[in-house]
């Protein structure tokens, strides 16, 4: 009887989603602690009213986040945050539920160097760094890709990335990086937010969105080419 009660105990704050305290490990030796920690923390936002994070990504006037942190359609506005307490304004260009991905359009490049997209998905045992939410404390967490494998909260993903990482709630879309500082995932939640969706099938997605900023006139609808992203 003691054994299942124990067992029990044990289960119940496994599952504990998104509530565990950061734990502080150490950073991954690959990376360059100082420089890519603060470059990760600059690019990563947190969307406004602070409820989920997110990142600045490809061109710069664009940003991955969490779908389930976004509760307006495509097309409406979203605000985000910067580390600096700078708010920027942008449109949701595109909400994917099934792989929980979101694409945030800003109206202008956000001023912090931002991060690229994997193009490939990581191998599992490979390290990964993750540092969560600007508006709170965090250290980096020298993380550990563990296994891909199905996810039932993410019925369009054959390959989640379970990580080793310890979040605390709120840090959905927050951005898991390979040694290069490319994302390879955004926080989807799980036991201690371990579980992220994979980014990796969104690089040629924001090829696409970045092109039709560079065309103007796609963007206005000029010559027959209508509204881009709608």
């Amino acid at each position: 009887m003691r054994l299942s009660r124990l067992a029990g105990v044990l289960a119940v704050t496994a599952l504990a989603a998104c509530g565990a305290s950061k734990k502080q490990e150490e950073p991954p030796a690959d990376f360059r602690v100082g420089a890519d920690f603060r470059a990760l923390k600059d690019a990563t936002v947190t969307l406004f009213p602070g409820h989920c994070a997110g990142v600045v990504v490809a061109d710069g006037r664009h940003a991955l986040t969490a779908a389930h942190c976004i509760d307006v359609a495509t097309g409406e506005r979203q605000p985000v945050v910067l580390r600096n307490g700078h708010m920027l304004s942008g449109v949701v260009k595109l909400v994917d539920p099934r792989r929980d991905v979101a694409v945030i359009r800003f109206d202008e490049a956000a001023p912090v160097h931002p991060l690229a997209v994997a193009t490939t998905l990581p191998i599992p045992g490979q390290e990964l760094l993750f540092a969560g939410r600007n508006d709170r404390p965090s250290e980096p967490q020298a993380v550990e890709l563990r296994k891909l494998g199905r996810c039932p909260s993410l019925p369009g993903v054959p390959q989640a990335l379970f990580t080793s990482l310890h979040g605390e709630k709120g840090d959905s879309g927050a951005p898991v990086v390979d040694r290069h500082l490319q994302v390879v995932g955004l926080v989807h939640g799980g036991a201690a937010c371990s579980v992220a969706a994979p980014t990796a099938e969104f690089s040629s997605v924001l090829d696409t969105l970045v092109a039709e900023v560079a065309r103007p006139d796609a963007e206005q609808g000029i010559g027959g080419s209508g509204s881009a992203g709608q």
